[in-house]
């Protein structure tokens, strides 16, 4: 039974995970639509650095907060270098990023928080999201997982950093695995191919050949990851929607040349 569903809310659609929902964790992946932007960023950007109007962001992001009871002041977002470090965030951390690009966490593609009410958000336009949620010790967590920060052990570096922070306990740690861009449209280059087998090998096969091409499957790579880590795999939720195959609702770095906007993976928690 599929466990994450679409939801249209204010003519915004996007992805929610209703069993968390219950348990007080607001979250969401956005899709491009609902928004106000124009040309290539249409209509839902939620990215400040690809180019679009700033006042037309920060209104898609107040919007799509707004979706979850809560506003712009209260989020934090990272910077996103493709790398594997992870931040503990708290309050003190509140709108950093969100309203000015150069404000956000340095250095970072992942935050872990056990703050109520604080709302961590990273961007997205094929990369892999990966939500965290411990039940147990009421703690959260969301990584950017790319290819450079699913080979470098994103994925792991935030368990450990929740497991430091909060006592987290692996096995009691809930993932949700957001769209991205999938094995089908993901093809790699010969040189990176070689490198997945050597580093990635002794979790399976993760890489399909087709037409002399190597296509890499992202999902299934952190999937396989998080339960190297401890996830038992029953706790792993996987949305396998394509933000490369999905034109009317996904911006795509890869199908789209670069010139395109972001959608946004949101999480935090009621008081």
């Amino acid at each position: 039974m599929q466990k994450w569903i679409w939801h249209n809310k204010q003519d915004i659609a996007y992805i929610t995970v209703p069993s968390w929902q219950e348990r007080g964790v607001n979250m969401l992946f956005s899709s491009r639509k609902g928004g106000v932007s124009l040309g290539p960023f249409s209509s839902l950007n939620l990215g400040l650095h690809v180019g679009d109007e700033k006042d037309r962001v920060e209104e898609n992001r107040r919007r799509v907060l707004a979706l979850l009871g809560t506003s712009p002041d209260q989020a934090v977002c990272c910077e996103q270098v493709h790398g594997n470090e992870v931040a503990l965030v708290g309050r003190e951390h509140r709108g950093r990023g969100v309203f000015d690009y150069a404000t956000a966490i340095a250095g970072c593609d992942a935050m872990v928080t056990a703050e109520p009410d604080l709302y961590l958000i990273t961007f997205y336009a094929d990369c892999i999201s990966l939500y965290f949620y411990d039940p147990v010790r009421k703690a959260i967590g969301l990584a950017h997982s790319g290819w450079k920060g699913t080979i470098s052990g994103i994925a792991a570096e935030t368990i450990r950093k929740m497991q430091e922070a909060f006592k987290s306990s692996p096995s009691h740690l809930e993932v949700f695995i957001g769209p991205g861009i999938g094995k089908c449209c993901f093809e790699i280059s010969p040189d990176l191919a070689v490198r997945v087998e050597r580093e990635l090998g002794h979790l399976g096969d993760l890489l399909e050949e087709r037409d002399n091409a190597f296509y890499w499957d992202l999902k299934e790579t952190n999937r396989r990851l998080l339960i190297e880590s401890g996830i038992k795999p029953e706790n792993i939720i996987v949305c396998d929607l394509c933000t490369a195959c999905c034109s009317e609702y996904f911006f795509s770095y890869r199908r789209d040349k670069g010139l395109t906007g972001r959608m946004a993976a949101v999480i935090g928690m009621r008081k």
